[in-house]
């Protein structure tokens, strides 16, 4: 049965949905939870960090006390005392926590080393010193000493990239645990006033009964961590130190690889470079990395694609996640556009060949020469962001079957990446927020340039919100020289209007990327030319009911086309519902499916032309058990069911967790994808001068093999492995043409089945061997490969690609971390000594 839908049914839909969520939400109020304040006192008494708090400042300074749990029971107090202490010095802040335990035998304390979360006890503080709502740094330590931190932004979370210079020492006491840090004020950004005044908040959890708890209670019921802080003052008369960091490295690899023939070469080779971190004035920061090395970075988890889009992978070079939050708010910058990219001639190397030539290298990558970004918030609130980085051109390297003469083709220029932000804190904990990245190239390919704005406007109650944003995209240059060419510029807009606060939430928006909107140079968006409407309603129960801890529940619907020609593509239907029992056993059932036909306008790849989607339900869910036991499982099944015969789709994930003991733990991870007589794109063929999709139905199949070793030798010690085997193939059964109304007609036809495989092997030892220093030892293996033979089994599969060409590269790192300062200082002491 054909269905068509009725677009005005579904605003009358929404509408009367939201009516009814503004009865729900005027009837809920929200809890009070008190305003709490400490001070901190200077002390002239230097400081010894052992975790004993046995200076006589530590008994002079006010307590912070009578922490207030969040969860699982929010709103109650602690059921042991933890007792804060603020001091400082001219350099430093020191906070002594004291986390009250009558057993603390039980204490739990798994190592896993620096910004890792494991199953363990720990304490800690936020501070934010322009007291904008908005943003913060945290500072994290664990029984055994351990740390972890991260910088707050309200909008997009933790960053635990973010890794400063501090120190922690602890101590396990007859009731209970001791943590003793020392934040240095050259870590965090504050305004250059005499008197500091500063948002602060401690938490603690204890592990074994799961009671998370702060100092300044927040309640889950008020949107934001960072707007329901406490205040602190005393600090006063401190001032920003000059911020000179200085991280020189140095590196040896040996690779070893095999190509297609299986003949083996091999080889060393010597780096070093320099990371540098400038202080500009009291509140930003020049970052700079000269001559980076980005060999040891973690190895990419490679899929079988054969969607119409690119896959955006994670970014897991240090330099490009670490402090980069004010670039990601508009959505226009894609850090792995610089060094991971292809040359952006890379494919005509191939359209160049003579007949009598073949291609011996064509480099994949161009290779990044350096990159520098400056990033800070002033005191009036406006956060400025820079960033630069600089990639080498690549050549091509061809040669003449015959006579073996070589020659060189141009696939990419010195290229300049450039993206400049400005993020404004408004009142309320509002911002906006302008972005503009551009893309300079070497001669004659093309240049790009993209403008973009974000806001979030925020009601004094901090309980509705506006949020909307817009962008231009640009290319030009040579290879544009007509400006009139419409596809040269394109743009997007969306708005949304939310209810952010109490047990019922909501938010109702639209978007809009019109046909030649194109941020891809530098930022990352899978496909443009689409515009739509989506309301969402959630219900959260925060307190404990019955057997539960919580709830959580969501239902969104949402109505999509294309933006030009203006054509309905489909409408989306998604919930969940979520809850965590009282033995911490946490389960959640989910549905998303189409309920009407749609036309996908993407999948035939040729323009112009459209595929009539069918209607599917997808229901399914899953577990999580408690992650304090030893053997912890996590697992989820979703089942899918599609409106024409014999087409359906299974999908599971098989996560178990062991946790040997505190220094061991075990993580394995089992991923089958199964999607039955599926339908989508082959290839293109031409037929009376016109370029047609050919559609197959087919079996598309994958496994994923992932183990996880990791050992922690000490907090500062740990060795991490990590080993993947994925296998995804397809498998056509029969073919089709598309017709003009976007149905499928049988064909007779032929085409490969597909089938990839990838091995790798990480593994890392780091050892930190002083604050800001580290050796890591690194293995890589990688084994990939795609052919068009399908194995009979995953045995075989694995098997098969064990025999494979691979390459192994072992590296060694060491970096030193210099304050300039502090080394002048300890020079000037000498010299006046001598």
């Amino acid at each position: 049965m054909k269905c068509d839908w009725n677009a005005s049914l579904l605003k009358q839909n929404c509408a009367l949905l939201l009516a009814c969520v503004f009865v729900f939400s005027a009837s809920v109020t929200v809890a009070q939870y008190e305003p709490k304040h400490v001070s901190a006192i200077r002390t002239q008494v230097p400081i010894k960090l052992d975790g004993i708090l046995s200076e006589s400042c530590w008994s002079e300074a006010p307590i912070a006390k009578d922490f207030i749990i969040d969860r699982p029971t929010p709103g109650v107090a602690m059921p042991f005392q933890t007792e804060v202490k603020i001091v400082y010095s001219d350099i430093a802040l020191y906070i002594g926590i004291y986390n009250h335990d009558p057993a603390p035998d039980s204490i739990m304390k798994q190592l896993t080393g620096r910004d890792q979360e494991g199953n363990s006890d720990y304490c800690g503080c936020t501070i934010s010193c322009y007291r904008d709502g908005v943003n913060g740094f945290t500072f994290v330590s664990s029984p055994t000493g351990e740390q972890w931190d991260a910088r707050e932004n309200s909008e997009s979370g933790e960053d635990v990239s973010w890794n400063a210079i501090w120190d922690v020492r602890t101590t396990i006491a007859r009731d209970g645990w001791i943590a003793e840090f020392m934040i240095p004020f050259a870590a965090i950004r504050f305004p250059e006033n005499d008197q500091q005044n500063w948002n602060i908040n401690f938490f603690r959890e204890i592990r074994r009964t799961r009671q998370h708890a702060f100092w300044k209670g927040v309640d889950p019921l008020v949107s934001g961590y960072l707007t329901q802080m406490g205040t602190i003052d005393g600090i006063n008369n401190v001032k920003a130190p000059a911020r000179i960091f200085l991280n020189p490295y140095a590196s040896s690899y040996y690779v070893r690889s095999e190509n297609s023939d299986y003949k083996l070469s091999d080889g060393f080779n010597y780096n070093g470079g320099l990371d540098l971190k400038l202080g500009l004035g009291p509140a930003f920061t020049l970052d700079a990395t000269l001559i980076p090395d980005f060999g040891q970075t973690l190895s990419d988890q490679l899929i079988l694609n054969l969607s119409a889009f690119d896959i955006q992978f994670n970014e897991n070079r240090q330099f490009f996640i670490e402090g980069t939050d004010l670039f990601n708010k508009t959505g226009i910058f894609y850090s792995r556009r610089i060094g991971f990219d292809q040359p952006i001639g890379f494919y005509s190397v191939y359209d160049q060949l003579n007949e009598d030539e073949e291609v011996v290298e064509n480099p994949v990558q161009d290779q990044v020469i350096n990159a520098m970004k400056v990033t800070g918030r002033d005191s009036k609130g406006l956060g400025i962001g820079v960033f630069n980085g600089i990639t080498a051109g690549s050549n091509a390297t061809v040669r003449n079957i015959e006579t073996g003469e070589e020659r060189q083709i141009r696939t990419s220029g010195l290229t300049n990446y450039n993206a400049f932000v400005l993020d404004q804190n408004l009142p309320n904990n509002s911002y906006i927020n302008v972005m503009n990245t551009n893309v300079l190239r070497q001669g004659s390919d093309y240049d790009a340039n993209v403008t973009a704005f974000q806001f979030d406007l925020r009601n004094k109650q901090n309980r509705f919100s506006l949020n909307g944003s817009g962008a231009i995209s640009q290319k030009y240059g040579q290879a544009y020289k007509d400006y009139e060419d419409p596809s040269d510029r394109g743009f997007k807009n969306s708005f949304y209007f939310s209810k952010i606060d109490g047990q019922w939430t909501w938010n109702t928006g639209y978007y809009l990327e019109s046909k030649y909107y194109d941020p891809n140079d530098l930022g990352f968006l899978q496909a443009p030319n689409s515009a739509g409407y989506w309301g969402e309603l959630n219900y959260n129960i925060y307190k404990p009911f019955g057997n539960f801890n919580s709830l959580w529940s969501s239902l969104n619907v949402s109505y999509n086309n294309l933006y030009d020609p203006y054509a309905f593509t489909d409408v989306n239907v998604t919930g969940n519902i979520g809850l965590n029992t009282k033995k911490f056993f946490t389960f959640n059932i989910m549905y998303e499916g189409s309920p009407v036909r749609g036309y996908d306008y993407f999948e035939p790849r040729v323009e112009g032309r459209v595929f009539r989607t069918y209607t599917n339900h997808m229901m399914g869910g899953w577990i999580s058990t408690d992650y304090r036991k030893r053997i912890a499982l996590d697992a989820s099944v979703f089942y899918t069911t599609y409106e024409n015969p014999g087409r359906y789709a299974f999908n599971w994930r098989f996560p178990p967790r062991f946790r040997i003991n505190d220094r061991l733990f075990i993580t394995y991870v089992y991923s089958s994808q199964n999607h039955y007589n599926d339908l989508g794109f082959a290839y293109a063929y031409e037929d009376e001068d016109a370029l047609n999709p050919l559609f197959g139905r087919r079996d598309v199949i994958s496994h994923t093999n992932v183990l996880s070793v990791n050992y922690a030798f000490n907090p500062y010690m740990t060795l991490n492995t990590r080993v993947r085997h994925y296998w995804g193939y397809s498998d056509f059964k029969s073919f089709y043409s598309l017709l003009n109304d976007g149905y499928l007609a049988d064909l007779d036809a032929e085409a490969s089945n597909l089938n990839f495989n990838s091995f790798t092997i990480d593994m890392v030892y780091k050892w930190i061997f002083v604050p800001g220093s580290e050796l890591t030892f690194v293995w890589k293996k990688a084994i990939v490969n795609s052919n068009n033979t399908i194995p009979s089994s995953l045995s075989d599969d694995l098997t098969f690609t064990m025999g494979l060409p691979q390459q192994n590269s072992f590296s060694i790192r060491v970096s030193y971390f210099l304050d300039y300062h502090k080394m002048m200082n300890t020079f000037n002491s000498k010299r006046k000594q001598i």
